[in-house]
């Protein structure tokens, strides 16, 4: 089969590989689309997640497809439509133990760890597909993981009917986090973005006030049209600056979810939780393992009920051969104006 295997840095190359088979406890997937994640972008600009031993590897998380094949403990049928959670819990650890499985202190992951679906087929454990409800495609499934990132994002916070929220970072998963808050009955829905593109699509989304805080200061936009600072706010840009903003534009006894994936340590003063009795909580991806689909599957039936709108952050379908040009450069290009590349193996 074909796949695209990632050597280096701004090196993929579509290859033929052997087609996976299943273990007795997996299943193996026709991809229908993967998407192509920031994380997936940063390791192609920067270096590999996975460590250098185990390259050349297949990347890809993201995804939907077909069951193709099944192992003789599976309980899936294949011709199921599935998406298809990437994170594998050990399922032995403490975390585990406790169900917590995202928190797995052995997590491997489908498109590092394990191979992912840049490519025809993956293989993957059994546990970790979700059965796509009645109008669903493969296709559309293929976003429910960076929405899923922030229902999780959601849970992890005190967000309420009516409360104002703001936004920082509107990536898929910040902009999946704006229809989450409209969509939980949020008040007024402040974002903020550096990219043109992506501020148009916040406001396509549902928020009401959106910032390019290059231009604005958003603390103080926030600040000036609430009760001094938003009820809840969610960072989703794992950088220093965006940090800052998040937690600045929140009132007093407001609440900051951080949802973002920080590279390097950041400094933080501390101070802006203590003299304001502010609050802070991580989230860490979503549930997986036997768990897998809990928090999928709220996703995927608010797709099908049209609550949620995989749609707009779509800005692209590819082919795989074109998965360097059309797909990773053209996400790097921050004039480019794209925001959710699908590629289709």
């Amino acid at each position: 089969m074909r796949a695209a295997r990632y050597h280096a840095n701004r090196d993929v190359r579509v290859e033929d590989v052997a087609a996976p088979a299943p273990e007795p406890d997996e299943v193996v997937v026709d991809v229908a689309a993967c998407g192509i994640c920031g994380s997936d972008l940063a390791e192609y600009s920067h270096g590999p997640r996975a460590g250098e031993e185990s390259l050349p590897y297949v990347m890809g998380h993201e995804f939907g497809g077909t069951v193709a094949e099944t192992g003789a403990d599976a309980d899936v049928a294949v011709g199921t439509e599935v998406v298809v959670n990437p994170l594998v819990a050990c399922e032995d650890c403490w975390c585990c133990d406790a169900g917590q499985y995202n928190l797995c202190r052995n997590l491997v992951v489908v498109g590092a760890q394990r191979p992912g679906a840049y490519a025809e087929r993956v293989r993957v454990p059994a546990t970790n597909v979700v059965p796509l409800p009645d109008g669903v495609s493969p296709e559309t499934a293929a976003v429910a993981e960076p929405f899923t990132v922030a229902y999780h994002g959601l849970l992890q916070s005190p967000i309420r009917s009516g409360d104002d929220v703001a936004v920082v970072g509107m990536g898929p998963i910040g902009l999946a986090t704006v229809q989450l808050a409209r969509d939980v009955g949020a008040g007024t829905v402040y974002a903020s973005g550096h990219r043109e593109a992506r501020r148009a699509l916040a406001a396509e989304c549902g928020a009401d006030v959106v910032v390019d805080p290059r231009e604005t200061d958003f603390v103080e936009t926030v600040r000036e049209n609430t009760r001094g600072g938003a009820d809840v706010a969610f960072d989703v840009t794992g950088t220093e600056s965006g940090y800052a903003d998040a937690v600045g534009a929140t009132r007093p006894d407001g609440h900051t979810t951080l949802v973002g994936v920080f590279e390097d340590a950041i400094e933080a003063d501390i101070m802006e939780y203590v003299s304001a009795q502010r609050s802070a909580t991580g989230s860490a991806a979503y549930q997986t393992g036997p768990r897998a689909g809990e928090e999928f599957g709220t996703v995927l039936r608010k797709f099908a009920a049209g609550d949620l709108d995989p749609e707009p952050l779509v800005t692209s379908r590819i082919a795989l051969d074109d998965i360097e040009s059309e797909g990773f450069e053209a996400l790097a290009d921050s004039d480019s104006g794209e925001v959710k590349v699908l590629v289709r193996p």
